[in-house]
């Protein structure tokens, strides 16, 4: 860890700017505010070590989180991002339990933490609350099973193709000539989150690169040309890398 993660306390946190809590009552949201506190990260900084105990849950208010599996070696593997309007951690509203990966900051981040049995004691109270946890869990679980179905049935270009699209949609920043992804990833980062390799990675943006689809740099991605992009994750008939 970089520096200290700031956390504060603040009963006028606006829950309902949050797309998950934005249709709930204004007095359950109070009452979230009460309980919940905000996180501070600065690039770099740990939100959750590897093993750590989690007992809250969090929805990501600005900012970039990556979630980052480690071996007994040493080596990682990036599994997943985390950005604006993203909530994770809530198995922790069934209990606490070890988390089995670290979650670390790309970007100067804000965050809002509730403690999962808070939570659950509401949810007695709230059955509007209920639903949306019932949305976000379903919502989850229907990610996980797209994603197995992608590596399953889809070619990494189209995988690789999806992703890099994805991040334009939430990390994007449009530049004279694309749309920046404003991420720091490394081609090994592209590779965990795609499920395959590094070789793979470089072969496929070494290609893109000379069609002008995009511009990579050290951490750098740069989208020339989305409509391609596009392609190339629509259809099956592009040529493999």
């Amino acid at each position: 860890m970089k520096g200290k993660v700031v956390i504060w306390r603040s009963h006028s946190l606006q829950l309902h700017k949050f797309p998950a809590f934005q249709h709930l009552p204004e007095r359950v949201l109070q009452e979230m505010a009460e309980t919940a506190c905000a996180h501070a990260l600065k690039a770099g900084d740990i939100l959750l070590h590897q093993g750590d105990t989690l007992e809250s849950f969090y929805a990501v208010q600005s900012g970039a989180l990556r979630l980052v599996s480690y071996s007994a070696d040493g080596d990682s593997i990036a599994l997943k991002l985390y950005g604006p309007g993203d909530v994770f951690g809530l198995l922790a509203i069934s209990g606490t339990y070890s988390h089995p990966t670290q979650i670390e900051a790309l970007h100067d981040s804000i965050l809002i933490s509730i403690n999962g049995q808070d939570v659950r004691r509401l949810i007695t109270r709230s059955p509007e609350l209920a639903l949306v946890i019932i949305d976000l869990l379903t919502a989850h679980v229907h990610e996980g099973h797209a994603r197995v179905r992608n590596m399953a049935n889809k070619r990494v270009d189209r995988r690789t193709a999806q992703f890099l699209i994805t991040l334009s949609q939430k990390f994007g920043k449009p530049t004279p000539i694309g749309i920046l992804i404003d991420l720091p990833i490394t081609q090994r980062d592209l590779a965990g989150f795609v499920n395959t390799t590094v070789e793979t990675i470089n072969r496929t943006l070494t290609l893109w690169s000379k069609q002008e689809i995009l511009m990579c740099s050290h951490k750098r991605i740069e989208i020339l040309n989305l409509p391609a992009l596009e392609a190339i994750a629509n259809t099956e008939s592009f040529e493999a890398v």
